[in-house]
């Protein structure tokens, strides 16, 4: 176990680069995400991924690996399924009513993990077109930090116990194909609505244009406040006017932002641009 100060060298400059905080309370998280970079870079343990990082500094692959397994990819199909019916009975419908000349809907699912989310959010956009047939065409964007989190994204497989986590049998069947390995592969049909691309939600968002719906869930609890405001409003300045952001359920714009109003829906909350 490395000690508290060379941990907190780690954590210091995990923050600086992706602002999320590794507080003491969970160094034990840090030392087996460092265990495994020293690992990846064949050498002995932890020590001398420090040493080497003092001597050498944290640059190509010793810090892509340690940023790809400095993020939480904890994710799952639908996960929080009030939201996901909220997105399918309320969002959806009422972007008819309040964007009735757009002939796309544009849909960001910002740090996207494996990829769970927004393909999640492409199935219900499927949907949602083969129901109605004045529904405009729906792109999705889906961005994380982590290289290697994209390339299993951009592959669509996942493990029984992954397809096991939230995906309802009714979809597993209609939109999967099972392979030798027991893994399980997404249509094409689905797939190919999602287009995954690399962003750090500290750069600037300047170049992504407006969206429609922004899903940016269980990401800021890790960031400190400031940053939470940051990155909260430059969110809000992608969204068109009356276009709707979604958080996770254990976090609120409570503080943070005047410039987005609350919505309660289904035991769910939204929040939607002024």
């Amino acid at each position: 176990m490395l000690s508290n100060s060379r941990l907190k060298f780690f954590a210091d400059f995990i923050e600086k680069e992706l602002g999320i905080i590794y507080s003491d309370q969970i160094y034990y998280q840090l030392q087996q995400r460092l265990d495994r970079v020293a690992s990846y870079l064949e050498l002995k343990d932890a020590e001398d991924l420090y040493v080497r990082a003092v001597e050498n500094g944290i640059t190509g692959d010793f810090k892509a690996y340690l940023l790809d397994i400095a993020t939480n990819n904890e994710t799952s199909f639908f996960r929080d399924p009030n939201i996901f019916l909220g997105l399918e009975n309320f969002i959806l419908p009422n972007l008819l009513v309040d964007f009735p000349q757009s002939i796309n809907y544009r849909i960001w699912s910002a740090a996207s993990s494996f990829g769970q989310e927004p393909y999640s959010v492409a199935m219900l956009a499927h949907e949602a077109r083969q129901k109605n047939s004045t529904m405009p065409r729906i792109e999705i964007m889906a961005t994380d930090i982590s290289d290697q989190a994209l390339q299993r994204c951009r592959k669509a497989e996942y493990t029984q116990l992954e397809i096991q986590r939230g995906l309802p049998a009714a979809r597993l069947v209609k939109y999967f194909t099972k392979n030798e390995d027991s893994s399980w592969h997404l249509k094409p049909e689905i797939s190919s609505l999602v287009d995954f691309s690399k962003k750090n939600l500290l750069d600037s968002f300047v170049l992504m244009g407006k969206f429609h719906i922004i899903l940016c869930r269980y990401v800021l609890i890790y960031q400190d406040t400031e940053k939470k405001k940051d990155i909260l409003q430059r969110l809000i300045q992608c969204l068109h006017p009356k276009g709707y952001l979604i958080m996770g359920g254990s976090e609120s714009t409570f503080g943070l932002s005047n410039d987005i109003e609350q919505i309660n829906y289904n035991n769910s909350v939204f929040y939607r641009k002024k």
